[in-house]
């Protein structure tokens, strides 16, 4: 017995417990610390970690905005579509190697096999289109941001597609169709390159373009309206959320009934309730266009036999651009589906160029409708007299070389030289009067020429205008050049629509304007978003009222003089002014090894008409081009006066009336619109 009186055992025991005790202690504080920290300090995380478990969040598309022609009528909509979504690295239950743990999920790339069973039940119009599925579906399962979420693969399913589709098991959990939406262009070609086509996003506008908020499988704009105003058109997508299974299968709700399946799996109700709120897609813009569809119809149809060439009718005073037609075209709808690559081929190899918009996107010697700049660049010389004559005898010998034109004999003045489209005339100009490339570049500038119109649709091009300084650093300086470009050829380039502007100042009195095709922006309940207001370029005439009157008086007598080059071409009923032109392409013989194609000759020129009417108090500006189509007269005049009488005819019957231009006041209350200075 030790001194205390306590035998040591005890003694011994009792630490031993006091050891024991704390010990139990501090396990107990821990256990109490790591269900404090579990459900208190990170409760929220945990909670959202166990809804993920067993809820799917689905993006919901925005509808697109909607775009209309002046009066209304749908050049674009949406419509209801089937999409084929894919979850590329899908979670999966996997057991757990270690006895007695339970098994756990884990992110795993579908499996070359389910690839190959996917795509076995897809049709494709051709091994590449087969090809670029696969590829779309390999980059998706090495990607493991976007791997995680479904992806449209492929829209617009056909019905045997979706049939084939749904009815396999073995491809729930990673494989899904959800409705959608395709677009929709229900007048085809007639519009197509004023609309564009959608196309998918490709990789690299995803790392391009981060900020907009892309994902793999959009569809975007890729040519026109539906490019340059994707913006406004595509809206913004929305989210709902859905109780899935252990393999991501949707369940459904306990409030929901399926009588055709009452076995079904339901979702707990505490699952239901734990779902997020959903959050309503808001929808694209709409576009209102100046465009009118009657028009633009007529136009397309003048073009019929022609292979290929561009028109643009515009409001002089305004701008607005009432038909735009390029052809050929196509029909946009056809890339709502996978393109073979044999037809991308013929498009790509066409000699017509089907993905080229002739308005805005090539540019052409200008011809003679180019002598109009000539004449006014003259015009602006104290010195220069337009009823002096020159004697024409069918030629003129420059330097070494002879300029030759047989169509004009004996004097001629300004005016005659404008009526008949007299190139000596306007070669003498280059050569004894001081028309220099200086003067035509000054003139060409102010109406336009050499710059974009400011329309940003399609790539549109600035076209040349040749200066003495761009010609040497090319080597190719002659006076020659000055002769050639006097007369719209040479290195003189123009587009379809740097015409229509050109003569729209002719017309209007000497004012440059901004072309426009969207009159208003409005949601899709109506409320207008923008509204477009006719713009010039200039507050300023860049004509004088003299000058101006002048050429207005020979592109009158071009269409309604007996010598008038576009005499024959004459409507019974309106004034036109216009003029021809013919533009050499320089192209003697066909290549040898050139199938010959029926209505299609190289070697013929560019036809060219440029007119507005009614003469007296012009509306409406017309240009058209009809490439190869040899003589403009003959090709390009029959077009514009078909589309100019349509329209003055249609105006006519309806009584309407232009939108007043930049600068004209309204009327005050009590007048007319004439009183207020409504032209």
């Amino acid at each position: 017995m030790s001194a205390g009186g306590q035998p040591e055992e005890v003694r011994a025991l009792r630490r031993r417990f006091q050891i024991l005790a704390l010990v139990m202690s501090l396990v107990f504080v821990a256990l109490a610390s790591r269900l404090f920290q579990l459900q208190v300090l990170e409760g929220d995380h945990y909670a959202r970690r166990a809804v993920e478990n067993f809820t799917d969040t689905i993006t919901v598309d925005a509808p697109r905005g909607r775009i209309y022609d002046a009066k209304g009528r749908p050049l674009a909509v949406n419509r209801p579509a089937y999409a084929l979504h894919v979850t590329a690295r899908p979670r999966v239950l996997v057991p757990s190697e270690i006895p007695g743990r339970e098994p756990a999920y884990e992110r795993r790339p579908i499996s070359d096999a389910s690839i190959d069973e996917l795509v076995s039940l897809v049709d494709f119009v051709d091994a590449r289109d087969e090809a670029d599925f696969r590829a779309q579906l390999e980059r998706l399962r090495q990607d493991p941001q976007n791997g995680r979420y479904a992806v449209a693969v492929r829209k617009n399913l056909s019905w045997e597609d979706n049939a084939r589709i749904q009815t396999r098991e073995t491809l729930r959990g990673w494989v899904e169709i959800r409705e959608s939406a395709r677009r929709d262009f229900p007048v085809g070609e007639l519009a197509a390159f004023v609309t564009g086509f959608m196309q998918g996003v490709g990789p690299d506008q995803l790392e391009k373009e981060t900020r907009a908020n892309y994902r793999p499988g959009d569809r975007v704009g890729k040519t026109g309206l539906e490019r340059q105003w994707e913006n406004y058109l595509r809206g913004r997508a929305g989210s709902r959320s859905r109780v899935v299974d252990s393999v991501g299968r949707a369940v459904r709700s306990p409030d929901a009934k399926d009588e055709a399946d009452p076995g079904a799996k339901v979702a707990p109700r505490y699952a239901v309730e734990a779902l997020p709120p959903e959050v309503d897609p808001i929808p694209g813009q709409d576009l209102r266009l100046s465009l009118d569809l009657d028009l633009q119809r007529v136009a397309h149809e003048a073009f019929a036999g022609k292979r290929a060439g561009g028109l643009v009718a515009m409001e002089v005073h305004t701008g607005r651009i009432l038909a735009m037609v390029s052809v050929p075209g196509i029909d946009p709808n056809l890339w709502e589906q996978p393109i073979s690559h044999a037809q991308y081929k013929d498009w790509l190899e066409s000699p017509f160029k089907p993905f080229v918009d002739k308005t805005v996107q090539e540019m052409y010697f200008p011809g003679s409708t180019y002598k109009v700049v000539s004449a006014l660049a003259m015009l602006e010389d104290p010195d220069f007299d337009p009823n002096e004559t020159i004697e024409c005898e069918g030629y003129l010998d420059y330097g070494n070389r002879r300029f030759s034109e047989h169509r004009h004999e004996g004097p001629i003045d300004l005016h005659q030289a404008i009526v008949q489209s007299c190139n000596i005339y306007f070669w003498h100009l280059a050569i004894d009067k001081g028309l220099t490339l200086a003067r035509m570049e000054a003139t060409a500038r102010k109406l336009g020429l050499g710059e974009r119109t400011g329309l940003a649709i399609n790539a549109e091009v600035k076209g040349v205008v040749p200066t003495e300084a761009s010609e040497s650093r090319q080597g190719r300086f002659e006076r020659g050049v000055q002769l050639n470009s006097a007369i719209g050829q040479g290195n003189v380039k123009a587009t379809v629509l740097q015409l229509a502007v050109l003569y729209a100042a002719i017309a209007n009195g000497g004012y440059v304007v901004f072309p426009s095709l969207v009159d208003k922006v409005v949601t899709f309940d109506g409320k207008t978003v923008l509204a477009t207001r006719p713009q010039r370029k200039t507050e300023q005439t860049v004509i004088a009222p003299f000058d101006r009157e002048r050429i207005h008086r020979g592109l009158v007598g071009v269409v309604n003089e007996e010598v008038g080059t576009a005499f024959s071409e004459r409507l019974p009923n309106v004034v036109v002014a216009g003029k021809t032109g013919t533009a050499e392409v320089g192209i003697e013989r066909r290549p040898e090894d050139e199938e010959p194609i029926e209505g299609w000759d190289v070697t013929k020129d560019h036809a060219w008409f440029a007119a507005y009417a009614p003469a007296d108090d012009p509306e409406i500006v017309v240009v058209a081009l009809v490439a190869h189509g040899g003589a403009g007269a003959d090709a390009a005049a029959p077009i514009v006066m078909q589309v100019i009488e349509y329209y003055l005819g249609e105006r006519s019957s309806d009584g309407r009336r232009a939108p007043r231009p930049p600068g004209v006041p309204p009327p005050l209350p009590g007048q007319s619109d004439e009183e207020g200075g409504l032209p």
